[in-house]
């Protein structure tokens, strides 16, 4: 892999395109998998079917849990040395949000086109199907060179990451398949940054949206009742307090530092839905709040303002949690944690600059840090936009290949923490206050 990554740094040093980036395996596996539409909520079969003939050709078991019908939870094992040591976690999700051809994209979302300009477009190629593979082409590389790992390393894909996990990640946890793991680290999913680094995160914004159904009255549409007896009326009551509250957090995230996003709560409303027709005053409207709470927010207090809000807002309007998740402690980022120091130095070792944040979104890292275990957050994508859930999303081909070499050094670093370094309650490497 080492001369991969010589040939990778060589022309971004000097911004040559001459490598036929086409003919390397790991980015036709690549564009393969992207080329599977796993919307959230379809058919996950042929993906199933896809990591079944890669466990297949590398010879490594794999298995198949279903929590929730129609919602396979993919695991391939490589093991280790001494499976009673705690295990690595390679997490990663097989779903993708909705992609439209027709929004302006300028290749199909699930063609996994390779550009001229070398990149590679489509849906899930930053979010994050290229983690998949590259964990993959890793873990290959590493059992190709014979390099030994004392413990044992499972990769899980999930089904419904970008839905909350409730039929994946959540159910998982709570399983006697993923007690028999013994996992003390979960790698999980980063993000892009458009500038020279590459972030790990250490805690994940707790996700709660939020939907309000305000009731009014309903007329024709010349009638003219007061304003704060219809649905509107009270709706815009909600809206006009939820948006007063997100423009105060919005002044604090103009000067929160970018390594932090847990100093702010996050509002958007992102859903706004009522009427019948155009002559007559709807009895009902609905709003749905997407809301990202700072990890320095007392849940209890927030849910009681909240409501205050909705009830100040009038009479007749129900507020529904659609997703209350509990605040998402932290992993240790300090000398005391030997799963950090062993991605510091992977980081030294390739002189790459690896640097823990607070994100402003979630990934399914919250869920595993709920259950004990430490968790961090990375996608090798450094200098690269942020593409996330956008159209063209995309990924360098050269970003890609590097990734694979980044995975390689930090999977090898962590798999081979000796036993006597690491505590065999994993929980002790997480702590429940903002750091």
């Amino acid at each position: 892999m080492q001369w991969i990554l010589l040939s990778v740094i060589y022309y971004g040093l000097y911004g040559v395109n001459a490598l036929d980036y086409s003919n390397y395996p790991a980015i036709q596996r690549f564009q393969e998998y992207i080329q599977i539409n796993t919307t959230t909520g379809a058919n996950l079969t042929p993906a199933v079917e896809f990591w079944t003939q890669l466990a297949e050709e590398q010879g490594v078991p794999i298995n198949v849990y279903e929590y929730g019908e129609g919602y396979p939870i993919v695991v391939l094992k490589w093991a280790g040395q001494d499976s009673s040591l705690n295990s690595i976690q390679l997490n990663s999700h097989m779903d993708v949000v909705p992609a439209d051809e027709n929004e302006g994209w300028s290749y199909p979302p699930f063609g996994g086109v390779l550009a001229e300009d070398g990149n590679i477009y489509g849906r899930g190629t930053q979010d994050m199907k290229s983690v998949s593979i590259q964990y993959y082409e890793a873990l290959s590389g590493i059992k190709a060179n014979n390099i030994t790992l004392l413990r044992d390393v499972y990769m899980t894909l999930m089904p419904d990451e970008e839905v909350g996990g409730e039929d994946g990640m959540i159910p998982f946890l709570q399983s006697d398949e993923f007690s028999a793991m013994n996992v003390g680290l979960e790698l999980d999913e980063g993000t892009s940054y458009p500038i020279p680094i590459i972030p790990l995160f250490y805690q994940d914004k707790v996700v709660w949206q939020i939907k309000v159904d305000c009731h009014g009255v309903a007329a024709h549409g010349s009638t003219f009742p007061a304003t704060n007896t219809t649905a509107t009326g009270k709706c815009r009551n909600v809206i006009d307090t939820l948006l007063k509250f997100r423009d105060e957090q919005y002044i604090i995230s103009t000067s929160a530092s970018i390594f932090d996003a847990g100093v702010y709560t996050s509002v958007n409303l992102n859903r706004l839905n009522g009427g019948t027709a155009n002559n007559i005053i709807p009895s009902l409207v609905s709003l749905t709040f997407d809301i990202r709470l700072g990890t320095r927010v007392n849940e209890d207090a927030f849910q009681a303002q909240l409501e205050q809000w909705i009830a100040e807002a009038g009479d007749n309007i129900m507020l529904t949690y659609i997703s209350k998740n509990p605040q998402s402690p932290a992993t240790l980022v300090s000398s005391s944690n030997p799963y950090w120091i062993a991605i510091a130095e992977a980081a030294q070792t390739l002189r790459i600059p690896i640097v823990p944040i607070v994100p402003p979104g979630s990934t399914d890292a919250r869920h595993v840090r709920l259950a004990g275990v430490p968790a961090f957050g990375i996608s090798p994508m450094a200098n690269t936009p942020m593409l996330l859930h956008a159209v063209d999303e995309y990924i360098p081909a050269e970003t890609f290949l590097r990734g694979i070499d980044i995975y390689e050094q930090i999977i090898t670093n962590l798999a081979n923490i000796p036993g006597s370094e690491t505590s065999t309650d994993p929980s002790v490497y997480i702590v429940k206050t903002a750091l």
